[in-house]
């Protein structure tokens, strides 16, 4: 298998993030929400989110229940140990600051010579997960070589007689030599000067790489901050799409209200061309083949204020309000009623169409339908007549 090659010196920017066994908290969107205000709120990222809740866009609409919390995986639980297992595109210096702990002693406590490293190796990445230093025992002191004896003197030879003697030149003068070698204080002044110059040259390494990594450490910060706002101005701009959608369905909606309107106005002219003008039959003919909906504002589905809507515009002419308690207070309250009047009970709650003779045409409910019955049928109280 092909390993991946790592140093303090290589710049990586990780700016992805791992998949995690997810034991999430769920909250539901609101209006107003983005993917990039909830990253924000709950302490992870858009990409997080959007991974989680497998989305496949930036898009979100109120009403949707999301997963923005997450626990941590296995593979975090297992770095409380002291241990730490390398992944692509980790950087010593990156793992110490990630344990808090300066990258040359996880260099020492892992028997590092240099600062490449492997992914899939595990690294010692705190001091209790370090091993034991062995006691160091020290050198035995070095002897001094014993002093050099003097050559005893050399004894005179004796005399001889001069008939016998012959002449003896003398041995030449041993000379003394001298080994060129430095006296101890000389050889001690070159060793300390040989060490300043070694830690010269270490201080100087030390500062070209702090300055190496302060650069890669502002170069990753620039790309996330790069990163953040191009997912914000992502997250803006679906916002954005998506307000505009949900304005293109309220205005298509306030049509289809508005020509729902017309053509429930529509039909109640054709209907009341049949009703001679008279207040009981206008109202016959409105109520005429309409069943009860709540809501409903057709020619064939009303409910009670939009009978009484429907009635008063075939009538009168007269356009009054929607709802029941809206039309009585857009109404003359009188005390003499006459056919063609409202009648409003337990507050406004329920309105007909007074017809004479303590009847009325009404919409009651889903059961009991659209048609004519006592104004006395209605439980509860009577408010009023009122006058359009």
């Amino acid at each position: 298998m092909k390993k991946t090659l790592l140093s303090v010196a290589t710049v990586t920017a990780l700016t992805g993030i791992a998949s995690h066994n997810i034991s999430a908290a769920e909250y539901t969107v609101e209006s107003g929400d983005t993917l990039w205000s909830l990253a924000n709120e709950s302490g992870t990222s858009v990409s997080t989110l959007k991974e989680v809740n497998e989305l496949s866009g930036d898009l979100i609409v109120p009403g949707d229940v999301l997963e923005v919390d997450a626990e941590p995986s296995e593979e975090d639980a297992q770095e409380n140990d002291g241990t730490y297992v390398i992944k692509s595109g980790d950087t010593l210096f990156e793992i110490g600051q990630k344990f808090d702990v300066d990258y040359q002693k996880i260099m020492e406590w892992n028997n590092l010579s240099t600062d490449v490293i492997y992914a899939g190796k595990t690294l010692i990445v705190a001091a209790s997960a370090a091993p034991a230093n062995e006691t160091v025992e020290e050198a035995p002191a070095v002897q001094e070589a014993p002093a050099v004896e003097e050559a005893p003197a050399v004894q005179e030879a004796p005399a001889v007689e001069e008939e016998q003697a012959e002449v003896v030149e003398e041995a030449p003068a041993v000379e003394e030599t001298e080994q060129d070698q430095p006296s101890a204080p000389a050889a001690a002044q070159n060793d300390n000067q040989a060490a300043e110059q070694r830690a010269a040259e270490e201080r100087a390494a030390e500062q070209a790489a702090a300055e190496e990594r302060a650069a890669e450490q502002a170069a990753a910060e620039q790309r996330a901050a790069e990163q953040a706002a191009a997912e914000q101005r992502a997250a803006e701009q679906a916002e954005a799409e998506r307000q505009e959608r949900i304005q293109q369905r309220e205005a298509e909606q306030a049509e289809a209200q508005e020509q729902q309107s017309q053509q429930a106005q529509q039909a109640q002219t054709q209907q009341v061309s049949t009703g001679g003008g008279n207040a009981e039959s206008v109202a016959r003919s409105v109520a005429a083949g309409k069943s009860y909906v709540y809501g409903g504002n057709t020619a064939s589905v009303v409910d009670c204020s939009a009978l009484t809507q429907q009635f008063m515009q075939a009538y009168k002419g007269k356009s009054i309000p929607r709802t029941a308690a809206a039309q009585m207070a857009a109404g003359t309250q009188v005390s003499n009623p006459q056919p063609g009047d409202l009648v409003f009970f337990n507050g406004g709650s329920h309105v007909g169409i007074y017809i004479g003779n303590g009847q009325m045409i009404d919409a009651l409910n889903p059961s009991e339908g659209v048609g004519e019955r006592s104004v006395s049928y209605v439980n509860g109280t009577i408010d009023g007549y009122f006058r359009y």
